[in-house]
């Protein structure tokens, strides 16, 4: 597996990093959290937007991808670590319903700003279901711009059988973007051992480029903080406001645990 490397911060290699999400509903709130999180041991920041494009519904794609990016804007300027910029939408457990033209579209203002370090993109429009064309033409233009692309899929009701979850690491990475996410819910242990199980499976044999693996809820919560040791390169804490994700511990905590662990 490839290491990736942002500036002084290198994927892959030691302890998972720890990124933390920004969930601010408006410019004011989101720039409190940020100054918030400079006191936090998280070496990356997540910036939902969904959270904020709630807010920004009734405008058209154009104007809400040009109001988010003068907010990315002042997010730069207040911190000086690297950025992923996500749009979670509602069925993967975010904040927003969008249709497909207006997520590319907002997701291309912000390539195009090149002042995201990834920009995370969802894989699957359904189980299965995979755009194949417009995802090619996003990484274009995203490589174009210098910015990276996160592939990701969230599972919030179930964890799939073990050959699905690889299957869908296979996608994501034969679709070519620079790092991919998977995240599921389990429904008992074995779902928890499953996961580790296909991580460790890309890890040692299929992994071409980095990922992380995810089960989520109180039954993985485990795996935020042993998932490094089965190939996992970030690790998401709950911010100074609200988790983005079931099982999300604090920062604080998890570097704790994750120092005790490695």
């Amino acid at each position: 597996m490839k290491k990736l490397t942002i500036g002084e911060l290198v994927l892959g290699e030691g302890m998972p990093k720890i990124c933390v999400p920004l969930t601010g509903k408006n410019q004011e709130e989101l720039l409190k959290e940020a100054e918030l999180i400079k006191q936090l041991p998280c070496q990356m920041i997540e910036w939902r937007a969904d959270y904020m494009l709630e807010a920004l519904k009734e405008d058209e794609p154009q104007k809400q991808g040009e109001q988010l990016k003068q907010v990315l804007r002042e997010l730069r300027k207040t911190l000086n670590m690297p950025i992923i910029f996500t749009i979670r939408t509602k069925k993967e457990g975010g904040q927003v319903e969008a249709s497909k033209d207006s997520y590319y579209r907002i997701n291309e203002i912000i390539a195009e700003s090149k002042m995201a370090d990834f920009i995370d993109i969802e894989a699957f429009d359904a189980p299965g279901q995979v755009d194949e064309e417009r995802i090619y033409r996003f990484l274009h233009l995203a490589h174009e711009n210098g910015i990276r692309v996160l592939l990701s899929n969230h599972d919030f009701e179930k964890t799939p059988e073990l050959e699905e979850l690889l299957t869908r690491f296979f996608v994501m990475q034969d679709l070519g973007g620079d790092m991919m996410k998977l995240a599921v819910m389990p429904g008992s242990e074995e779902d928890v051992f499953s996961l580790l199980e296909v991580a460790t499976l890309m890890r040692d044999t299929y992994a071409e480029i980095p990922f992380i693996a995810v089960s989520m809820g109180q039954l993985g919560a485990s795996t935020r903080i042993c998932g490094g040791e089965f190939g996992s390169v970030i690790t998401f804490a709950a911010g100074v406001c609200e988790a983005s994700a079931p099982g999300q511990m604090d920062a604080e905590t998890l570097k704790a645990y994750l120092e005790q662990y490695y």
